[in-house]
C-alpha cells in the first residue's frame, strides 16, 4: 500500500471523527511531494516509512510518522481575509518521528482559521542512514520553505517550530540561506531564509563539538525575528533552551519576544486546557507576528 496515500486517509479520517473548532480550515490542503525525485543522500536508507499512533491522556489519538522516506509539504490556505502571511510548521518528535497531528495538522488548521497560510512539513529523521545526517530535515525545511513561498504568493513567509522542530526553524533561520544540497530546479533559485520564527520549546542548547559540521544548529549568526515561549516545568527540555536562544539571538543583532509560563510540560501545542497558562501563546503569537 502507499503509505503516503494512508497518512492523508487517516488524517482526514482523524478530521471527519471529530467536531471541526471554530478555526478549522474548510478547504481541502494541498499535499505535495518536497522532491521530484528521491530525496537527496537515500542509498543507504533500508527504512520503510510508516504511521506511528498515540493515545493521548484524554483519549484521543496522536498520529507520527516514522520512517520518513517521501517528505511533504501540506499546505492549508487561509481562511477569510488572507493577511498576507505564511508559516512553515515544523512538528517535534525527538528526531525519532514526525508528530504530524498534534504539532502539525492542529496548528495549520489553527493559522489557516486566522488568515494566515501554513504549510506542515513532514521531514526525514537523520537516524534513519541518510549521507546529509543531521542536515537532511533542514534540507527539507529549506526545500519546504521555497516552496511555500511559490505557492502562497505570501509578502512575509516564517516558520513555527516545536522542540525539535524549533531546532530546525533555529537552524533554518541561521543556515537556511546558505546552500545546503545541490540545486535541481528552478524552486532552489528562490530565497530560503524564513523572515520570522517562532520557537515552541525548542531545544537549542547543543554543546560546541570538535566537529561541528555534524551539528544542524549551529547557533544565531544572522539577524533573526523571533518568538519564543516555553513552560518553566518543562522536564525535557529546560527553559534555560529558550532564555539563552532569546539572549543569542539578541546578540546576533536580532530581535526575540520571549515568553515563559509557570506550568504545561513539555508538548503543549494547542492542548493546553482551558484557563492553563501555557494556553495563552496561540494570542500573543498572532499579535506578535500580525505586528511585523
Amino acid at each position: 500500500m502507499d503509505i503516503t496515500w494512508n497518512r492523508r486517509s487517516l488524517l482526514a479520517a482523524g478530521l471527519a471523527a471529530t467536531a471541526a473548532p471554530a478555526w478549522s480550515a474548510e478547504i481541502a490542503p494541498e499535499h505535495i511531494p518536497l522532491w521530484p525525485g528521491l530525496a537527496p543522500g537515500g542509498d543507504k536508507v533500508r527504512v520503510v516509512e510508516r504511521l506511528d499512533p498515540f493515545t493521548m491522556p484524554d483519549g484521543t489519538i496522536d498520529n507520527s510518522v516514522v520512517g520518513v522516506t517521501r517528505p511533504t509539504l501540506t499546505i492549508y490556505p487561509a481562511q477569510g481575509t488572507p493577511s498576507g502571511l505564511a508559516v512553515l510548521v515544523i512538528p517535534g518528535g525527538g528526531f525519532r518521528k514526525v508528530v504530524a497531528d498534534k504539532e502539525g495538522r492542529a496548528i495549520a488548521r489553527w493559522l489557516a482559521g486566522e488568515g494566515i497560510t501554513a504549510g506542515v512539513l513532514v521531514y526525514r529523521l537523520p537516524g534513519d542512514g541518510w549521507e546529509d545526517g543531521m542536515d537532511a530535515p533542514l534540507q527539507d525545511a529549506q526545500r519546504a520553505l521555497r516552496l511555500l513561498r511559490a505557492r502562497s504568493g505570501a509578502a512575509k513567509i516564517g516558520a513555527l517550530g516545536f522542540s525539535a522542530g524549533g531546532t530546525i526553524a533555529a537552524a533554518l533561520a541561521s543556515r537556511g540561506g546558505a546552500p545546503l544540497y545541490p540545486p535541481i530546479d528552478d524552486l532552489d533559485e528562490k530565497a530560503s531564509l524564513p523572515d520570522f520564527v517562532g520557537l515552541g520549546y525548542p531545544y537549542l542548547n547543543v554543546p560546541a563539538p570538535r566537529r561541528p559540521e555534524q551539528s544542524m544548529f549551529r547557533g544565531f549568526t544572522t539577524p533573526t525575528k523571533a518568538f519564543l515561549f516555553h513552560a518553566v516545568d518543562d522536564q525535557r527540555v529546560s527553559v534555560e533552551n529558550s532564555r539563552k536562544g532569546a539572549a543569542a539571538i539578541r546578540a546576533a543583532g536580532g530581535t526575540a519576544e520571549e515568553h515563559e509560563y509557570p506550568t504545561g510540560g513539555h508538548g503543549f501545542a494547542l492542548t493546553s486546557p482551558p484557563g492553563a497558562p501555557a494556553g495563552a501563546w496561540p494570542a500573543a503569537f498572532l499579535k506578535w507576528v500580525r505586528a511585523l
